[in-house]
């Protein structure tokens, strides 16, 4: 007998508190609060649950888009479910597909936290789901096991990665931390510092800091000011949530490119991450294997890469059409993804 599966909003966060944090990978973009930050941007969300027998056995936060080039719902990491279970898969998709034609939402867009593989793959495309033209987070991600010791992470590291980080004392080099959503700013000033040295368009300080604001309740979020001497040269933010903690801003200037205040600031995050009680530190985005020197992530591999740890690789974006708009919007994300270096 097949098992029947029903979906609904998901009204106890209490629950879906509960079903995120008994994930092997717990996602802060997931959470409530990530929705209540896409909420102070402008943009509405829901939870969908699919339940089984009154269990919860998955669920996904859904952001619904109002941009320019169509309105579309989009799954951060999510839907989080077993991709091996097409009879689950295929109720939430049913019922989404309900709710964005209801709405007059021009298209679906998933970008699971689920290994890619064929099997994945074959799933969503007999569901009609085809490849996005553009990533909107990582596909390819770095993540560092915090199981080990202090010294086994150091050991573990390229040795160059280790000795930059000893030298930290003998330089001066000063790691402060910060929750003064005020602090956004110093890390903005450097990130457009960064953007123009990388050729890429950073966050704006409203976006940066709603992002900060909407973590507080949790305690998640953790400003790095990373400096030499007196002067700020390095920054980065970090995001914790259950057994996660995730780097999603860095940025530095390169008055000083040969003192490793970036290092240093990775260093302090990784240790707190694992005091906190984490299992996985994520560097979050990576460029992909045999990547060209002109992938925009190229440069920064290197970096993550040197303090150990292992690469995951993620299902792509996938698409679902719901309305003939969205081809409006596959033309639009094909320009950009040309444009930004994505090829």
């Amino acid at each position: 007998m097949k098992a029947k599966y029903s979906v609904r909003l998901i009204k106890d966060i209490k629950q879906y508190r509960k079903f995120l944090l008994e994930q092997d990978f717990q996602l802060y973009v997931q959470t409530p609060e990530y929705g209540i930050f896409s909420q102070n941007l402008g943009y509405e969300y829901f939870i969908l649950g699919v339940y089984r027998e009154e269990k919860l056995v998955a669920a996904t936060l859904v952001l619904d888009i109002k941009a320019r080039r169509g309105r579309f719902y989009f799954l951060p990491y999510g839907p989080i479910l077993d991709y091996s279970n097409s009879a689950c898969f295929n109720a939430l998709i049913k019922s989404l597909k309900n709710y964005a034609k209801r709405n007059k939402v021009d298209f679906i867009r998933i970008s699971p936290f689920s290994n890619d593989n064929q099997v994945s793959h074959k799933l969503l495309k007999d569901k009609g789901f085809k490849r996005s033209p553009m990533h909107m987070l990582a596909e390819t991600t770095w993540l560092l096991d915090l199981t080990p010791d202090k010294e086994a992470l150091l050991k573990n590291m390229k040795q160059n990665h280790r000795n930059l980080i000893r030298r930290q004392e003998k330089l001066g080099i000063r790691i402060e931390k910060s929750t003064n959503i005020k602090d956004i700013q110093k890390v903005h000033k450097l990130l457009v510092e960064t953007s123009k040295r990388h050729a890429f368009i950073p966050f704006s300080p409203n976006y940066l800091e709603k992002e900060f604001k909407a973590f507080k309740k949790l305690k998640g979020g953790t400003i790095y000011l990373g400096y030499y001497g007196d002067e700020l040269v390095a920054a980065a933010i970090t995001y914790a949530y259950g057994n996660t903690t995730a780097y999603k801003h860095g940025a530095s200037n390169m008055k000083y490119k040969k003192i490793p205040v970036s290092y240093c600031i990775q260093w302090q995050a990784i240790q707190d991450a694992k005091a906190r009680g984490c299992k996985y530190y994520n560097f979050w985005g990576i460029a992909p294997n045999n990547a060209e020197k002109s992938h925009p992530f190229y440069g920064i591999t290197h970096f993550k890469k040197g303090f150990g740890g292992f690469q995951k690789d993620l299902l792509p974006a996938f698409d679902l059409k719901i309305s003939y708009k969205y081809y409006i919007n596959l033309i639009v994300e094909l320009f950009r993804k040309y444009k930004r270096g994505f090829n």
